[in-house]
């Protein structure tokens, strides 16, 4: 059923996310112009761009995980490269984004939920391969020590509902896959989980 708190909260994450693009681009701009000018290049300088371009991925990242996300429009495989190659660059888990072509935002925006999921249910990083048959999507994680416990119900196929900021990403991704009616498969635990979205 769809759920109109998830729309006002989808709004206002837009709406944050816009207001922070804007001064973030700015400083951008600030430092190519001081790169252009001839301004010597330093550690301080180089810091302050690799610093500006990790936050207006990480931006770009959580508008799409948290913003609306409207059923006709898609992302270019291009964007999204882009987006997730500076956002994971420096992690220590390994994204390789398998999907080369346009994703419709909707199923973007659950990638990228299901993504956040994923960041919690690992702790010391690993790789992490997304692919796609068809409409499905798929992830498979390698690593050590992946749990699944306390975040998926075997018996009810459905993400466990989490309290705290740091783990609302799977209320929603729930409330998605609910509104979308797809069906997530997990298993796995360990060394390994692989996680279906069935469209």
């Amino acid at each position: 059923m769809h759920n109109e708190q998830n729309d006002i909260a989808a709004t206002i994450s837009a709406r944050i996310c816009h207001d922070l693009i804007s001064p973030i681009g700015a400083i951008s701009n600030g430092v190519e112009l001081l790169e252009l000018s001839g301004t010597p290049q330093s550690p301080e300088l180089a810091l302050i761009s690799e610093s500006v371009k990790a936050a207006n991925a990480k931006v770009r990242f959580l508008r799409i995980a948290f913003g609306a996300a409207t059923g006709g429009s898609t992302i270019a495989f291009s964007e999204i490269r882009d987006i997730l190659a500076v956002t994971y660059g420096a992690t220590p888990l390994k994204l390789l984004w398998l999907i080369d072509t346009p994703i419709g935002r909707q199923d973007l925006k659950l990638c990228f939920l299901i993504l956040l999921c994923i960041e919690k249910m690992q702790a010391y990083g690993g790789t992490l391969k997304v692919t796609r048959t068809g409409t499905d999507i798929r992830f498979d994680i390698a690593g050590r020590d992946l749990k699944t416990d306390g975040y998926w119900d075997t018996q009810t196929m459905r993400l466990n509902p989490q309290s705290g900021p740091s783990y609302v990403q799977f209320n929603l991704a729930q409330a998605m896959l609910d509104d979308l009616g797809y069906t997530l498969h997990m298993g796995g635990s360990g060394t390994g989980i692989s996680i279906l979205i069935e469209a």
